[in-house]
């Protein structure tokens, strides 16, 4: 099986895609990953119309799925569903209604473009700000009861699972207060509350795909994790580390028809699944943050933080906001909750920054290259039933400044922030992996992989091969 994940070959990433037999429901009796070999699976395509990568909360639910279920249920992603689109969440409820994936995650606030509003309270602006709070908030079972409002035609809601916080890039300038988003175009991820929002701050909303150049507009919002993986970094320079927009809830949902195939025994594991991985949801979008934000700052972008009269300016011309939304009964008392629990947590909002520099250098700093042929790949240990190879040609991995760069064959490019001590390496991403490396003069090579993801591809991708990675020389 052959993946690009954030434009790099990936083979280990969907273990479940051994599996699968057909695009829908299926079943199969061999099983790679779980150890529950002679187990008949049902294997369900979840439509991921977030990119080449997985929600980690999605794949730590996945795998939750596969244990409650004895390897008997399946998640298999469907990446890059509707990418490039500028409203790919409302055209993915669509596909699942008409069954051309099983299920999907979209975020909550694509719900009010089809007239559910049960999420409102949720994703009020500046309300939910910190990490703290929003494990309160589904620890009190609110998004739960949110969620019997969704009745889109031929769609089931199956559970919601916390996301990252959304935070305000400037293209050119910090956005800090109103004044200096007044005039400007941000785009926006397709939500009416969203959009309301934006407008109450005095910019203007613009609806358009999550990876377009921001170059021709004043900002994005966006979490921290998404802006290094979109490599933002390129067209904007500064983040606002301590306006915390919006959390992004991501609420799966199924197709009814599916949902009807599914026995109760099986729809209940869903469901269950995803209630025991709140508490892991919430910690992977904190860790993400964590991760991100030197990255960022690596990266050449600024972190700077609004003041307070910066934040009461913001909050002020938020109120009319706040006040629309109050007048349903239902928001309202959602809304009165949230801000019980915020004033009882008595936790300020979540701020990223960047940390303080560091003059240690890397053994590993330069650009290393390994060109592969046929015959050249190995496996390995584990992953010998993996039957295709990475691309052949010239691989690049670039180490600078705390980022590594991988960049493939055909020039689609990965990064990482890492770190080594001693023989150890450390890529913290999506999903962190150690290894050790061995230099010997210009020539490097990597072994002993230590994953918290299934990463055989990785494996293969850097220690694969008995050709060893070598030093280029440097420009002069």
């Amino acid at each position: 099986m052959k993946r690009r994940i954030r434009g790099t070959w990936a083979a280990a990433a969907a273990v479940v895609g051994i599996l699968l037999v057909s695009e829908g429901c299926s079943a199969s009796s061999t099983d790679r990953a779980g150890g529950h070999a002679g187990a008949e699976a049902t294997v369900l395509t979840l439509a991921n119309p977030g990119g080449a990568i997985e929600p980690p909360q999605l794949v730590a639910w996945a795998k939750r799925v596969d244990q409650l279920s004895k390897g008997t249920i399946r998640i298999r992603f469907r990446d890059q569903w509707r990418e490039g689109d500028a409203r790919p969440e409302l055209a993915t409820l669509d596909d699942i209604s008409k069954g051309k994936a099983d299920m999907a995650w979209v975020g909550a606030r694509a719900f009010d473009r089809v007239g559910v509003t049960d999420f409102q309270a949720l994703l009020a602006p500046m309300l939910v700000d910190s990490y703290e709070l929003e494990t309160k908030v589904f620890e009190a079972g609110i998004p739960a009861k949110m969620l019997g409002g969704v009745r889109t035609p031929g769609v089931v809601g199956i559970g919601v699972l916390p996301g990252p916080l959304s935070r305000l890039v400037g293209t050119r300038e910090p956005l800090v207060n109103p004044g200096a988003l007044k005039g400007k175009k941000i785009v926006s991820q397709d939500s009416a509350l969203m959009d309301e929002s934006l407008r109450a701050l005095g910019a203007t909303p613009v609806t358009a795909p999550p990876s377009t150049d921001l170059r021709s507009y004043g900002g994005i919002q966006m979490q921290l994790g998404a802006v290094v993986g979109r490599h933002h970094d390129r067209d904007a320079k500064y983040v606002t580390g301590n306006v915390d927009l919006w959390p992004r809830p991501l609420v799966v949902v199924m197709g009814k028809a599916a949902h009807d195939r599914l026995s109760p025994r099986q729809r209940t594991i869903l469901t269950k699944a995803l209630k025991q991985t709140v508490t892991r949801a919430v910690d992977v979008a904190r860790a993400e943050d964590r991760e991100s934000a030197p990255t960022l700052c690596r990266l050449g972008m600024k972190i700077p933080s609004a003041s307070s009269a910066d934040l009461k300016a913001m909050k002020s011309a938020l109120e009319p906001v706040y006040a629309r939304l109050r007048k349903d009964t239902r928001t309202a008392d959602w809304l009165e909750q949230i801000e019980y629990l915020k004033n009882t947590t008595g936790v300020g909002p979540d701020t990223a920054s960047c940390p303080g520099t560091s003059t240690t250098t890397s053994p590993l700093e330069g650009r290393w290259t390994r060109t592969m042929a046929d015959g050249d790949w190995r496996h390995w240990p584990g992953d010998e039933t993996w039957t295709e190879g990475p691309p052949n040609g010239t691989w690049t991995l670039d180490f600078e400044n705390g980022i590594l760069t991988k960049t493939d064959p055909v020039g689609e490019t990965e990064r990482w922030p890492y770190q080594t001590f001693r023989d150890r390496i450390h890529l913290a991403g999506s999903f962190t992996l150690d290894a050790t490396f061995r230099l010997d003069g210009d020539r490097l090579t990597f072994d002993n992989f230590d994953c918290t993801e299934d990463c055989g591809g990785y494996a293969v991708t850097f220690g694969g091969s008995k050709q060893p990675w070598v030093k280029a020389p440097v420009a002069r």
